[in-house]
């Protein structure tokens, strides 16, 4: 039997469960109909070619890890729905069972819809837009796609072990549980769904065009944008942590990106005075990100999530708790997620496509930006309670207006 250690993403990412579905989509329009037969045959290519699809995370009986399940075989899940389709999107994938995504079709009156769940604790947003490149290529090109040879692909789970602490300290002042802001929304206990918008192709490149003249790049103007959204939306200007996902494999350039969670979350200090906005606002953080850039962006927060991580992740898991109770309390991290472009084989009919992580938390929490053919695609996740719908609309809008004020002054 194959197994592989789970690493200390992999059991924070299980954990945050306790605050909802920490599950990945990817969604993928057609503007016709699909085939249901050779798609899911697809879907089983992939299975079969990333072992950690067919894993189960087992953990709290001595240290934790994950356990290769074969054989396996996936079934192509068919719904009818109309064309507002965004409730039909969410579904939970648990990591304890045997596989670790799903591949559903979405049969719309104009044309159907691949949906891919993927959980959070198998993979990250890499390992997501990886999957649903592979799964159009097999769709398109049966026999494409090779099955893996052997058990799970090894790779260095708890790597900052070998680092040395004195090169790269720990911060003292550096806390694993944030600070956070009040959230407006409130906390419901309904299902999750999520907001959509998008900027258009020229309009994102004035945008970028913009920020390359101060220095920057798109997601500086992300960042910039979303802090004064949420400040607006709270009225909360007080210096506050703005969190980011980095792929510390991508920044050690070693080359062994894998179907896995290989990403941390580093921080900078940002705060606002009254009648700020993107003008202000973004050369801040343009230079506070070159300030990251400039060290060993991500490898502190690493060793430290890395040292509280016992053998069975109890650590990890009583600090979900204590973030889910914080949560329940009203408090929301401010943090933002920016997979990048989706790059995917031209499959005839594909008309759109983009990502978004729901989860089941507060609105502020799950805010993702995808690219596909030149257009950026914006999703909020929240509980969907009138209050939370209502507040992430205007969340929505309050976002567009900031970053689209870098290209008409407005």
């Amino acid at each position: 039997m194959y197994t592989r250690e789970a690493s200390t993403l992999d059991l924070f990412t299980d954990s945050v469960r306790l605050m909802g579905d920490a599950t990945l989509c990817a969604v993928m329009e057609f503007d016709r109909k699909l085939d249901p037969c050779v798609l899911e045959e697809a879907a089983q290519a992939c299975l079969l070619a990333h072992p950690i699809l067919h894993s189960r995370l087992v953990r709290g009986s001595g240290p934790a890890f994950w356990e290769m399940v074969e054989p396996v075989g996936v079934s192509l899940e068919v719904e009818e729905c109309a064309e507002n389709y965004h409730h039909h999107v969410i579904g939970p994938v648990d990591p304890h069972e045997p596989l670790q995504f799903r591949v559903r079709l979405l049969r719309r009156p104009s044309g159907d819809i691949i949906v891919i769940n993927l959980a959070h604790a198998a993979a990250d947003a890499f390992g997501l837009q990886t999957l649903a490149s592979q799964l159009l290529q097999e769709y398109r090109k049966p026999g494409s796609i090779s099955p893996a040879e052997e058990g799970i692909p090894e790779r260095d789970t708890f790597w900052t072990r070998g680092l040395d602490p004195k090169e790269k300290p720990v911060p003292s002042d550096m806390k694993v549980i944030n600070p956070m802001w009040p959230d407006p929304f409130g906390t419901s206990r309904q299902l999750s769904s999520y907001h959509r918008d998008s900027v258009s192709p020229p309009v994102l490149e004035a945008v970028h065009a913009h920020v390359r003249t101060l220095g920057g790049t798109i997601n500086d103007a992300v960042m910039a944008a979303y802090y004064l959204s949420m400040s607006d939306l709270t009225g909360h200007n007080e210096p506050m942590a703005l969190f980011i996902p980095v792929n510390l494999r991508q920044h050690l350039n070693d080359g062994s990106r894998v179907m896995s969670n290989q990403a941390n979350n580093v921080c900078f200090t940002i705060e606002r005075t009254t009648g700020d906005g993107m003008e202000e606002i973004l050369p801040r953080i343009i230079e506070e990100t070159k300030i990251l850039k400039a060290g060993r962006i991500g490898i502190a927060e690493q060793i430290e999530m890395d040292a509280i991580c016992d053998p069975e992740g109890r650590q990890i898991h009583q600090m979900v708790e204590e973030m889910a109770a914080l949560q329940n309390a009203g408090l929301a991290d401010i943090f933002i997620s920016n997979p990048g472009p989706l790059t995917l084989p031209d499959v005839e009919g594909l008309s759109d496509a983009y990502t978004c992580y729901p989860g089941g938390y507060m609105p502020t929490t799950c805010f993702m930006t995808s690219t596909f053919r030149g257009r950026m695609t914006i999703t909020m996740g929240y509980q969907n309670s009138d209050q939370a719908r209502e507040g992430t609309r205007r969340a929505m809008n309050l976002f567009r207006r900031h970053l689209l004020s870098l290209v008409d002054g407005d």
